[in-house]
């Protein structure tokens, strides 16, 4: 194994995005090798969001540590959610989170496969 099999989330430099957020690119075929799968934090601030986006080629799942969002997953609903609450997002279906609480909210996401962007370049 040429990469360690962990990465400590602290440790990884984030992007900063807008509307106003940080995503970290934790595991992923560049950062430690896998193959399959793709994984990051995200934090956005409060009142802002993850906008709307679509994920052509790859599921997308995500677990809120923390905050409290709005979820829209275009033609299925929109939803509240908090703390420990899972997410799927399937391929093509748009989808966004908006931060509707007084902190900010903190997530994992996964893709499968990993998005082109999580390739060595």
């Amino acid at each position: 194994m040429d990469k360690l099999p962990f990465v400590v989330a602290e440790n990884v430099e984030g992007v900063e995005r807008v509307p106003p957020r940080v995503s970290k690119l934790l595991l992923a075929p560049k950062t430690v090798g896998t193959r399959n799968v793709s994984m990051g934090l995200n934090v956005t601030a409060v009142g802002s969001m993850i906008p709307d986006h679509v994920h052509e080629d790859s599921e997308e799942v995500m677990f809120i540590i923390s905050g409290r969002a709005k979820l829209v997953i275009e033609g299925e609903g929109e939803w509240e959610v908090g703390p420990e609450t899972a997410i799927y997002s399937p391929v093509g279906k748009k989808h966004r989170l908006e931060n509707i609480g007084d902190e900010p909210l903190k997530l994992v996401w996964v893709y499968g496969p990993p998005l082109p962007q999580h390739y060595e370049q």
